[in-house]
């Protein structure tokens, strides 16, 4: 059976409104196996949670994958911030099975394929010293080891840090299992060749690997230091006149930043105030992939999201505190006429991350 029309057949009675779906994975890169699946990315409007799920049609196994285009995005950010672009290169160079998109899809499409073809870049010093430690380390194992099994995790070790090294020296992307294979023999089949060779011969092994290092700078073990001092750094004292308007803002209120990137140094942690005025509600939003805890010091807001397809309201009073899971949409409302509503925010990013919806359903 032809697997793209088996694809689009099964795309067709499952998710008859999606607005795209492909089809990717080795059934459609030439390298199809008795054992391929159907790899098949769903994008769904309104899709509350992505997700992952395996099951069967006719004889095809099906690797489904269903994402919301807010959710895809995320996750196509994600995989180029570790060097691994699975998804960007499924949406790019996988055959499509549906659009509903409205030209968006093929605008998406160029965009990746034009990121992929650019390569993630040259890898950070540390980060180049840091796999320079790794292998050499390894490689010191390699000569060391007696015990076969041992010898065994050792050499597949040294031949997957041999090829993350190389790729990254020549800018790059990574992959896992059969695709960093595929990625090292795209980029050099020869060195890929080499390392398979002599994955069970130590000796040639360690001479192959050494190569590699040589390129990137030769071995790096003794006076290899990475600084960990976190104990003796300043605290930061944030008066209410330091706090800052130069954050993301939505309609119909104000926010100001408190402890921030750019005010304090803070990696993880956002923190600040949203005033609320009388008689207002702010735009529909969400905020990415943050999680938002909300401490009510004035006024009686209210906030309002789906639950069930229907609106749901949540009125508070001072002394509350509310939280928003990620990426979920919803609304600040102060419905008090006369008396504004004020509330203290801490999210889990640097910065507030506000993505305005037209309306509370899931993109």
């Amino acid at each position: 059976m032809d697997p793209v029309n088996e694809a689009r057949t099964l795309v067709g009675e499952l998710f008859p409104e999606a607005w795209a779906a492909l089809l990717g994975g080795s059934v459609v890169t030439g390298r199809r196996t008795p054992t391929s699946d159907l790899d098949i990315l769903v994008v769904v409007e309104g899709l509350t949670e992505p997700y992952r799920e395996s099951l069967r049609r006719h004889d095809w196994p099906v690797d489904l994958l269903a994402h919301s285009r807010t959710s895809l995005g995320v996750w196509i950010e994600r995989d180029f911030a570790r060097r691994q672009p699975v998804l960007a290169r499924f949406c790019a160079e996988g055959i499509v099975l549906a659009d509903r998109s409205a030209g968006r899809l093929e605008r998406l499409r160029e965009e990746l394929g034009a990121r992929l073809e650019s390569g993630p870049g040259a890898p950070s010093q540390a980060a180049l010293d840091r796999a320079r430690y790794v292998l050499s380390d390894l490689l010191d194992d390699l000569e060391g080891a007696t015990d076969p099994g041992e010898l065994a995790f050792i050499e597949w070790n040294v031949v997957e840090a041999a090829a993350r090294l190389a790729l990254s020296l020549g800018g790059r992307w990574q992959g896992d299992g059969k695709w960093l294979l595929r990625e090292l023999r795209a980029h050099d089949p020869g060195l890929a060749e080499a390392l398979l060779r002599a994955r069970q011969a130590p000796d040639e092994l360690a001479a192959v690997a050494g190569r590699v290092l040589e390129r990137a700078g030769g071995r790096l073990w003794e006076g290899y230091r990475v600084a960990g001092d976190v104990f003796h750094r300043p605290l930061w004292h944030v008066t209410p006149a330091a706090l800052s308007e130069a954050t993301a803002q939505s309609t119909g209120m104000r926010r100001l930043a408190a402890i921030s990137d750019a005010a304090t140094g803070s990696r993880r942690l956002w923190m600040g105030q949203t005033h609320v005025p009388p008689a207002t509600r702010s735009a529909d939003h969400h905020h990415g992939d943050s999680e938002t805890a909300i401490y009510v010091v004035s006024g009686n807001p209210v906030f309002v999201f789906l639950d069930g397809g229907q609106e749901r309201r949540i009125e508070t009073g001072p002394g509350d505190y509310v939280f928003v899971p990620p990426f979920v949409p919803h609304r600040e409302e102060n419905p008090d006429p006369d008396t504004e509503a004020v509330v203290v925010i801490a999210r889990s990013t640097q910065e507030a991350i506000v993505v305005d919806q037209p309306d509370l359903r899931m993109r």
